[in-house]
C-alpha cells in the first residue's frame, strides 16, 4: 500500500476508483480481471486494509476533499473516475462529481440497489439524522445507532443519551475517541466491523437491552435487511435514514453496467 496526502507517483493509469467499500471490492476485481489500469483511493488505513488480497495495486489514502481527488486526476491522469464509495458518504460524491466536472473526467458512479420500505408499517423512514432524533425524543428505553460515526453528534440531544444510546462502529481508534470524547459511554460503544447476519444482529440487540433500532438504507450489501429482520423478531422499533441521491448521468448497480461504461472510453 502507498499511504499518501500529496505525494504520488507518475503512472499512468486507465481508472481510478474511489473505494472503501465492500462493493468496490467488487469493482477493482473485474476491471483487473478486464485487464483495466487500475489505481485506489481510499480514506482509512482500514479501509485499504480491505484490498490486502489485490497484488500490486496502487493504493492512495488521504482525505477526499477538492483539492486531494484534483491532485490525484491530474497526476494520474485516468481516463475516468469511478465512485464506488459508500450510498452515504454524500460529500464525497459531490467533491467527486464536481472535480470531474471542472477536469472535464468522465465520472462513473457505482452504487449498490436501494431497498424499498416505504410501505412498511412497522418501520418509520425520516430524511436525516435531525429527523430521526426528533424521533427519537419520543422514544423510551435503550437506542442502538447503528450508522458509523460520521456526525453522531446530533444524537447527543436524545434524553439520558450517554446511558440509553448504543454505538455500533468500526474497530478503529480514530472513531472510539471521537465517540468518547463526544460524552458517549465506552462501555455502549460496540467496535466491530461488519455486516453481520441476522443471528448476529439479534445477540447484539439483546446484548444493548435496546427497544429501538436506528439504521440507514444502506442496502442489502450493506446489511440493512438483516438488521431490520433482527429488530422485527425482537419487537423492536425501527427507524431507517433514507439516501440522499446525487444527481449524475452514469449511474449503475450492476458491476457489468460499469465495465460496459468504461470500456466505451477507450
Amino acid at each position: 500500500m502507498q499511504k499518501c496526502k500529496w505525494k504520488v507517483k507518475s503512472k499512468m493509469s486507465k481508472v481510478l476508483v474511489i473505494a472503501g467499500t465492500t462493493d468496490a471490492k467488487t469493482v477493482i476485481k473485474r476491471l483487473l480481471e478486464n485487464n483495466h489500469d487500475t489505481a485506489v483511493t481510499v480514506t482509512t488505513r482500514l479501509g485499504a486494509g480491505m484490498l490486502d488480497e489485490f497484488k500490486n495495486l496502487d493504493i492512495y489514502q488521504g482525505k477526499l476533499n477538492k483539492d486531494y481527488i484534483t491532485h490525484l486526476i491530474r497526476t494520474l491522469k485516468p481516463v475516468c473516475l469511478v465512485d464506488a464509495a459508500n450510498p452515504f458518504s454524500s460529500e464525497i460524491s459531490r467533491n467527486a462529481i464536481n472535480v470531474c466536472r471542472f477536469e472535464a473526467l468522465p465520472y462513473i458512479r457505482y452504487e449498490r440497489e436501494r431497498i424499498s420500505y416505504a410501505n412498511d408499517p412497522e418501520i418509520t423512514i425520516v430524511k436525516n439524522y435531525g429527523e430521526a432524533c426528533d424521533v427519537l425524543k419520543t422514544y423510551q428505553g435503550n437506542i442502538l445507532l447503528t450508522l458509523g460515526s460520521n456526525k453522531i453528534e446530533a444524537f447527543k440531544k436524545i434524553p439520558d443519551f450517554s446511558r440509553r444510546v448504543y454505538l455500533r462502529v468500526l474497530p478503529d481508534w480514530k472513531v472510539l475517541s471521537k465517540c468518547e470524547n463526544l460524552g458517549f459511554s465506552p462501555k455502549n460503544i460496540i467496535a466491530i466491523k461488519g455486516p453481520y447476519n441476522e443471528a448476529l444482529n439479534m445477540e447484539l440487540f439483546k446484548y444493548c437491552q435496546a427497544e429501538v433500532l436506528v439504521t440507514k438504507e444502506s442496502g442489502n450489501m450493506g446489511g440493512v435487511v438483516d438488521k431490520i429482520n433482527a429488530a422485527k423478531k425482537l419487537g423492536m422499533k425501527i427507524i431507517l435514514v433514507d439516501r440522499i441521491e446525487e444527481q449524475c448521468s452514469n449511474k449503475f448497480s450492476q458491476v457489468d453496467e460499469v465495465i460496459k461504461c468504461i470500456d466505451t472510453l477507450n
